[in-house]
């Protein structure tokens, strides 16, 4: 397990506002074989769209085109499963209500000067953030946000993890 924490403190005389992700990049066996659990049903910002606002349908998030979205109003959990490595990470965080899901797929990657051809086909990016509302701190004031990142083995594919156990627990 990994923890991350970040504390900001406006020691100036004047108020402050920020917005703050955690650009966290996970290493997968296939982006189309990966599956988000923890975000559904929610309203996101489509960046795609000029962050047109709309509210995620069906059951987990899978992959088939580029992504790039903010999910508002997060739970404190969100599970990524990847099948084919029996794998799922575990983000919590506590003072980030937003994550970010991105995915460049093939015609930005091909684009991407630091970003190999087909590299999107391995990662995903889940982000841990606050950006939908600015955090203001004024004088004095102090912001903390933190971020746990674990892996944990699964057989979900057998059915031996229930994903909603994964995220209740």
């Amino acid at each position: 397990m990994l923890t991350s924490r970040i504390r900001n403190t406006n020691n100036d005389g004047k108020a402050f506002s920020f917005t703050f992700a955690y650009h966290t990049y996970f290493s997968v066996s296939d982006i189309s074989e990966v599956r988000v659990e923890g975000l559904e049903t929610l309203d996101y910002l489509d960046n795609l769209q000029e962050k047109e606002r709309f509210t995620e349908q069906g059951d987990a998030i899978t992959f088939e085109s580029e992504v790039d979205k903010i999910y508002l109003s997060t739970p404190s959990k969100i599970a990524i499963i990847d099948h084919e490595k029996k794998r799922t990470f575990v983000l919590r965080k506590d003072g980030l209500p937003d994550a970010v899901v991105w995915n460049p797929w093939d015609k930005k990657a091909k684009a991407m000067a630091d970003f190999g051809d087909d590299e999107y086909k391995h990662m995903l990016c889940i982000e841990a953030a606050a950006v939908e509302k600015p955090i203001t701190l004024k004088p004095g004031e102090e912001w903390k946000g933190r971020l746990e990142l674990s892996a944990v083995p699964s057989s979900y594919c057998s059915g031996q993890l229930d994903p909603q156990k994964v995220l209740q627990g």
